[in-house]
């Protein structure tokens, strides 16, 4: 209404999904919202539109880790929209000790109750930080340690959700699985034996980001668009309603307490710093994706 125009809003399945549309023809597109290593990948494809940062003066205000980022290190091509961190959640009704490590996932009491995240490159994460890597490794053994684990992991598993990982915890249906800590939020506002921890092993750091396709028809709208949500108040609005952290630093007078307060919230705050970024892993995706097609099908 501010800007007297209509949005028209598509939703895509995962990152690739997305680049494979922008590829196909993205000039049709103002905004989209790849993930962080997706920026990266973007960016060698040659697949964004500069942003001018003086048309986009709200987004001085973001957390400064985020304002110049691995994937994005000069901090002009994408602005952070939501960002979080990955963990355990649990119900603490069945799950009687707070998990501690990534390995937790695997005790038999679980069985058929763990809901993984439907993302490859998430699930070989967890696995590669048990193991003690990078979760971007490309090494052919690394890999080949992590799908011993993720296959043997496999009677535990209740789904791979994305979608409706929410909901299968507030039912109780899942007692334990990965969660992004916005989701966990949420799920703990309509459960509150819903648990959230950051493994011992350490966990990754991600962002989902606002970016412009090349030759995108409205880039000076877009750029209006991105600063608006940016606006404290629209922001705090926002944020309070997704449930995710606030990127945005002068938006914190109009929180509310509760989601200022809130210790799923503040765990992702405390692991900002030291986190790792989810990178692109460049051909090597094509293994990524084998594996995870083994993991999908048993095969």
């Amino acid at each position: 209404k501010k800007f007297n125009c209509k949005i028209n809003y598509d939703v895509f399945a995962n990152n690739e999904e997305l680049l494979a549309k922008i590829q196909a023809g993205g000039a049709r597109y103002d905004v989209i919202q790849p993930s962080d290593y997706m920026i990266t990948t973007m960016l060698k494809l040659n697949l964004l539109e500069e942003l001018d940062m003086s048309k986009i003066p709200n987004t001085k205000n973001l957390i400064k880790d985020l304002q110049a980022p691995a994937y994005d290190p000069t901090g002009t091509h994408s602005v952070v929209y939501s960002w979080g961190i990955t963990g355990i959640a649990y119900n603490k009704k069945y799950v009687k000790t707070p998990p501690t490590s990534w390995r937790d996932l695997w005790n038999p009491a679980y069985k058929g109750r763990v809901v993984l995240l439907n993302d490859v490159r998430e699930v070989i994460s967890f696995a590669m930080k048990m193991h003690g890597h990078s979760l971007n490794s490309v090494d052919k053994n690394h890999l080949a340690e992590c799908m011993k684990d993720l296959k043997a992991l496999s009677p535990n598993i209740l789904a791979y959700d994305t979608d409706t990982i929410k909901q299968k915890f507030i039912a109780e249906e899942a007692w334990i699985g990965t969660m992004w800590s916005g989701d966990a939020y949420f799920s703990f506002k309509e459960n509150n034996n819903i648990g959230f921890v950051v493994p011992k092993e350490g966990t990754g750091i991600w962002a989902d980001c606002f970016a412009i396709p090349k030759g995108a028809k409205n880039k000076a709208l877009a750029q209006e668009f991105i600063n608006y949500l940016y606006d404290p108040k629209v922001s705090a609005k926002n944020y309070e309603y997704i449930g995710y952290n606030d990127p945005n630093l002068a938006a914190a007078p109009y929180h509310s307490e509760e989601f200022k307060n809130d210790p799923i919230l503040k765990t992702a705050k405390d692991y900002i710093g030291n986190s790792e970024w989810t990178d692109d892993v460049g051909d090597a995706i094509e293994l990524y994706d084998r594996c995870w097609t083994e993991l999908k099908t048993g095969k």
